[in-house]
């Protein structure tokens, strides 16, 4: 058979810097004497290394240490020699200059070595401590590493010291060791495995179980997991390598092994099951899997706790925690113990996507009898899942945890137990919990109460079913916090639109306040009030309330004026609807946009002349009037609207009084136009007989009792 050409190139001297060209030149006697010498090419595996890693593992550019490889102790293992030779690598300014001198072989000999005999030089990458140990130690050197830390480099070292040094011929042991190290995370190739494979049957070599199930072994790098409340990563890929978490990532060289191994009648073993479920999982065929493990259940075959582990977290990134949830009980109802680290991720991802049924499956199996101890992030996300879900127990037993590992409750926590118990429809128990938190000196806020009354308008509670509670807790020795007392006037104010008779329930709950709470009533109190009555449009009640609150001394807010604005709107009573306004603007403050938007609806069609300054005023005027009039003074605007509004309208309303052309109308909307302006008639025909026999006249609007003037009406000696 011809010999093949060797191509002398910068590749060639990149990966062998140590060639020379006077290798050729040594005497053709066969160096193993007995055997016949290896065909060209053939073990092209051993001896230059695996094609995808020979650049990795013999180029002078990547000079680091590498895992799997101990520092020597002076006992001839693996590691300081490797370190020596890296040292000894060259530079590729060398490499250049060694290409040149390539180029002229005897020339560059003469000079380098002149009247000096060749000697051979220690091949790249091999640690000097390797070079003189025997071959039955390099033998059983290489079959610790297979088994313990299979790794690409360190392999590689070996058996390029026993193959293309020592002449060892290979045989099939040689090729398993380099097929199990291309399992390593980092330098392993499944095309390399491939091209062993071939290589191995090219070469007269059968493919046993063995080998095809070592061939299963080969993975992609390790997974990373991050955990998002305990702010760390994880390897899902924290198994031994000896338990062949190693899966290779082509499907189709799986699919081939595994027929191949049918096809001669081979049975998979145990750890060829799992190689197969494992790279099913990696792939993300989650059914597949699931399948081969009930098939693997079904034939008595045991399912390796680093198989679990890997199927569980990557069923918990794709939020599967039904299955999640049947694998961890079936797990642990058979007596298999799971890692604390799996445990406190399952809970982790778990609560932070608020599945009920996995978070408290392992909150008991582990946090309940003290296995494990979550974070407070964990825990807070726990107590978020009890809330949605109504589990009292659940949010018990963390804040039971909580306060046996000295974390005191936040206002949040105590927010998501009341929660918790007003979603299982104990609203007593609720209040219970904020007469709790307010004794713990937590001011309760607004979003306190939010969950109560959703509760109560959704279950349609009766205020007075509400305050009973209230009192009942106040018997037994409860200080009930003034929210609670709100949250029910609040359920009046909700409730005055659909029965206006609720008012009268509202202010005779008011009048039992003082008696209930020890806290004094604000202005929180008094805008529930005055809003129950607008919504009723019982204008009585509500300037009693306003009296009421001036007698208090209680400052109104911006929300008090615009209840009143409004009240006084839909009464009809413009001009105080308008002083309240102007008594609202001398604060600094404006209305909201609700406020706004309410009070042009009730001002439309009027044409009494507070009516029209409300509506055209700069404050109440929509977003697209009022940006055209910005170049206006506002302190000349209001006092033109409150001397003349025709003339002093804005432009768009300037000509609004001035005649036009005539239109003609239909019959039809001159009915409708008559029938509007005898409508407006007999409702200003109907406010102005309620005026006269309620008294309004009597009242000021605007006119709220200043607080020093209300201390010293208090403080004179007629009172």
């Amino acid at each position: 058979m011809p010999r093949q050409t060797l191509i002398v190139d910068g590749l060639w001297y990149c990966l062998c810097p140590s060639f020379s060209l006077n290798t050729f030149k040594r005497p053709g006697i066969p160096l193993i004497k007995g055997k016949r010498a290896p065909k060209p090419g053939l073990y092209s595996a051993f001896l230059a290394g695996p094609a995808s890693t020979s650049r990795k593992c013999l180029s002078s550019a990547s000079v680091r240490k590498v895992e799997g490889i101990a520092p020597s102790k002076g006992d001839g293992s693996l590691g300081d020699g490797y370190s020596e030779s890296m040292d000894q690598h060259k530079t590729p300014a060398q490499l250049d200059e060694n290409y040149k001198l390539g180029l002229d072989a005897a020339t560059s000999l003469k000079e380098e070595n002149p009247g000096t005999e060749y000697t051979r030089k220690r091949p790249p990458g091999v640690p000097k401590t390797l070079e003189h140990k025997s071959t039955s130690f390099l033998e059983q050197k290489l079959q610790e590493l297979t088994t313990s830390a299979p790794r690409v480099l360190s392999t590689s070292q070996i058996l390029r010291i026993l193959i293309r040094d020592r002449h060892v011929r290979p045989e099939v042991r040689h090729y398993r060791a380099l097929l199990r190290a291309n399992s390593d995370a980092e330098r392993g190739s499944p095309e390399v495995v491939r091209q062993l494979l071939g290589e191995m049957e090219a070469n007269g070599f059968t493919l046993d179980s063995g080998t095809l199930h070592t061939a299963l072994q080969v993975r992609p790098p390790p997974t990373v997991i991050f955990f998002p409340t305990l702010g760390r990563t994880f390897l899902a890929d924290y198994f031994p390598h000896k338990k062949a978490i190693a899966v290779h990532p082509d499907y189709l060289l799986r699919q081939e092994l595994v027929r191949t191994l049918r096809d001669r009648w081979l049975p998979l073993s145990p750890d060829g099951w799992h190689y197969v479920v494992a790279g099913l999982v990696r792939e993300h065929q989650f059914e597949l899997a699931l399948d081969h493990i009930a098939h693997m259940e079904r034939k008595d075959m045991p399912v390796e706790g680093w198989l679990h582990s890997m199927l569980i977290y990557y069923l918990c990134e794709f939020e599967e925690f039904d299955e999640v949830v049947r694998l961890m009980r079936s797990r642990a109802d058979q007596g298999y113990d799971m890692t604390t680290d799996l445990w406190l991720y399952v809970l982790d991802v778990a609560s932070a996507a608020v599945h009920h049924e996995t978070t408290r499956f392992v909150w008991d199996q582990m946090v309940e009898l003290r296995y494990v101890y979550p974070s407070y992030g964990v825990c807070s996300n726990v107590l978020t899942v009890a809330s949605r879900t109504g589990d009292t127990e659940l949010a018990a037993s963390v804040a039971r945890f909580l306060i046996e590992t000295d974390v005191p409750l936040s206002l949040e926590d105590y927010e998501k137990i009341t929660e918790a118990h007003v979603m299982s429809g104990n609203l007593y128990a609720g209040f219970e919990v904020l007469c709790e938190m307010h004794k713990a000196k937590i001011a309760l806020e607004s979003s306190s109460t939010a969950a109560i009354l959703t509760y109560m308008i959704q279950s349609r509670t009766s205020p007075r079913e509400a305050w009973s509670m209230l009192k009942q807790l106040k018997a037994l020795k409860y200080e009930i916090p003034l929210r609670c007392a709100l949250v029910v006037l609040e359920m009046c104010e909700h409730e005055a639109i659909n029965d206006p008779f609720v008012v009268d329930d509202g202010l005779t709950l008011y009048k039992q306040l003082y008696a209930l709470c020890s806290e004094k009533a604000d202005v929180s109190v008094y805008n529930s009030l005055i809003g129950m009555c607008r919504r009723a449009k019982n204008t009585d009640a509500g300037m009693f309330v306003v009296k009421e609150m001036a007698t208090l001394g209680v400052v109104p807010n911006a929300t008090t004026f615009e209840h009143l604005i409004i009240m006084c709107l839909d009464a009809g009573n413009f001009e105080s609807a308008y002083m309240y306004f102007q008594d609202l603007l001398a604060r600094d403050a404006s209305p909201s946009e609700d406020a706004r938007a309410e009070i042009r609806d009730l001002c439309t069609g009027s044409s009494d002349q507070y009516a029209v300054q409300l509506r055209y005023h700069p404050q109440i005027r929509d977003a697209l009037v009022r940006r055209q009039a910005d170049d206006f003074e506002p302190t000349q605007v209001r006092a033109g609207l409150i001397k003349k509004v025709p003339s002093d309208s804005p432009p768009e309303y300037a000509n609004r009084f001035r005649p036009g052309p005539r239109k003609t109308i239909t019959k039809e909307e001159r009915r409708a136009e008559s029938k509007e302006k005898r409508k407006q008639k007999r409702r200003r025909l109907a406010i102005a007989r309620a005026r006269e026999e309620e008294g309004w006249e009597d009242y000021e609007p605007g006119g709220l009792i200043p607080e020093d003037q209300v201390k010293a009406d208090a403080n004179s000696p007629s009172s």
